[in-house]
């Protein structure tokens, strides 16, 4: 009985630690400045953040100047604040965070966030023994710290973020980052994709908080269902093993390893201070432990999209809908080279789907299915819904090649693109075999805007976009792969 008292009370203890990193009550923004700038300083930007997330609880800013800010006070020192602070965020010069972190012990701080750089990420010895020392005066204080040299929390559901004009809306895709660049690049492309985000941290060189805690945490998050990764390097090969293969049991771990060349393991030393190992170790790792690996942050996003949208389909069997037949060549390649099968239609179907136009001119009617600009206009919709019926095809792509397209149509029929939107939004919620939309070749500002448009309110339908057949091919690949590995290992 005094066993699982214990333990229940250590759980408890971990859960209110994660709730002040992600549902802090409380923020001191700490290095901010009341001095006007041409451009926002950091301290600003978090700010700006926070007020522009919502965010509930109170904020505090500290600069010994003191100032006001947006009609903030600014006080001079951390206990000079009246009220309890649990989570703190410092972008004070690295010299003086050992004594930020003393400050913050006897305020009873429980977090902070070091946005400050200059510690091991330097390479030098000295910027190492200071990221030790920040570390034991935090552990001795029982503080945790994200960071050094990172951007910190972006959490949704209780309006905390670290950039403003990040969505609003909670979703159920986790990602962990040590880049603080690459966290805001896939937060604002994945979003304009239809993805929405749960947790994200951008957390640095890892001097405290790290991959495998981050990963233990999120395994067991009821928020978070699809988990993505940067890494640059680990801290304990074994346990981030461990926790990378208890993690990917119970949920998609899809990893991005940076740092996988010589010249590119140097950089990443000298970007986080991270110990990167061999790539060969980090294939076999991943392999092993069934997490996806990719090798761009498109890549990432496109697997992120895969597992948010598509409703797994019963095979590797594609149908293929488009215009252009250069571009359903390529579609063909593109799928049987990454393992997917591109069914020719027997002579009842190509027979069907001939019957629904008037000519067969400057048609393909054999899988894939190129159409004239006519036979778009006359005939898609009955055409698609025959694919998404046909017992043979388990999942339909519908490619927009915009380049081809605008020369196709003339500007006053723009409103034909849209209708062929509605149609494959209409043939979708029709049908229950999954249906993927690939929009690519965009060569025009007027290209660009009707992508950014028609992909909206095709995941708004719940219909993936994806931006080239190659990608579309490898994701759905390896979206197929894990779930094929998963039912072999069950």
């Amino acid at each position: 009985m005094h066993q699982a008292s214990f333990c229940q009370q250590e759980s408890m203890e971990a859960n209110r630690e994660w709730d002040y990193i992600f549902n802090p009550q409380s923020v001191a923004i700490v290095g901010i400045s009341a001095r006007k700038t041409t451009l926002p300083s950091v301290g600003e930007r978090y700010l700006d953040a926070l007020l522009d997330h919502g965010f509930k609880g109170k904020v505090y800013l500290v600069n010994p100047k003191g100032g006001k800010i947006l009609g903030l006070k600014i006080y001079a020192h951390i206990k000079d604040i009246p009220e309890p602070i649990d989570y703190v965020i410092s972008c004070v010069p690295a010299p003086a965070t050992p004594q930020l972190i003393k400050d913050c012990t006897a305020k009873g701080v429980k977090v902070i966030q070091l946005f400050t750089s200059g510690f091991s990420e330097t390479g030098t010895e000295a910027g190492r023994r200071l990221e030790k020392e920040i570390c034991s005066l935090a552990h001795q204080g029982g503080i945790r710290i994200i960071g050094p040299n990172c951007m910190g929390v972006y959490c949704p559901k209780t309006n905390f973020a670290y950039r403003a004009g990040f969505a609003k809306e909670s979703g159920s895709v986790a990602f962990i980052c040590q880049s603080g660049g690459h966290t805001t690049y896939l937060i604002r492309e994945a979003t304009k994709r239809g993805i929405r985000f749960s947790k994200v941290v951008s957390y640095g060189n890892a001097a405290d908080m790290n991959e495998s805690d981050l990963l233990n945490y999120l395994a067991v998050d009821p928020d978070t269902e699809i988990i993505l990764a940067y890494i640059e390097g680990v801290k304990n090969g074994k346990r981030f093993s461990q926790a990378l293969k208890e993690t990917a049991k119970i949920k998609p771990v899809i990893v991005l390893k940076g740092g996988v060349t010589e010249t590119g393991a140097r950089a990443a030393a000298s970007h986080t201070g991270a110990l990167v190992g061999s790539d060969r170790v980090w294939d076999g790792l991943l392999h092993q432990a069934g997490a996806i690996r990719v090798y761009s942050l498109e890549e990432m996003i496109d697997m992120a999209l895969s597992f948010s949208y598509l409703p797994l389909p019963l095979g590797r069997r594609i149908g293929i809908l488009g215009l252009g037949g250069g571009a359903t060549v390529l579609a063909t390649d593109a799928c049987t080279n990454a393992g997917l099968v591109v069914p020719r239609f027997p002579e009842a179907i190509h027979k069907r789907l001939s019957n629904l136009l008037g000519t067969e001119a400057g048609t393909i009617l054999s899988n894939p299915v190129d159409l004239s600009t006519e036979a778009w206009e006359s005939g898609f919709y009955n055409i698609l819904n025959i694919l998404a019926n046909y017992e043979e095809i388990d999942l339909n792509i519908v490619h927009f090649p915009l380049a081809l397209f605008a020369r196709s149509l003339s500007p006053g029929n723009s409103r034909v693109w849209d209708s062929l939107v509605d149609e494959v939004i209409k043939v979708h919620r029709e049908s229950s075999k999954p249906m993927i939309a690939v929009i690519h070749f965009a060569s025009s500002n007027k290209d660009y805007e009707w992508m950014f448009e028609a992909q909206r309110e095709l995941y708004e339908a719940g219909i993936p976009v994806y931006h080239s057949i190659g990608n579309v091919a490898k994701a759905i690949n390896q979206f197929l792969s894990y779930h094929e590995h998963k039912l072999a290992g069950s």
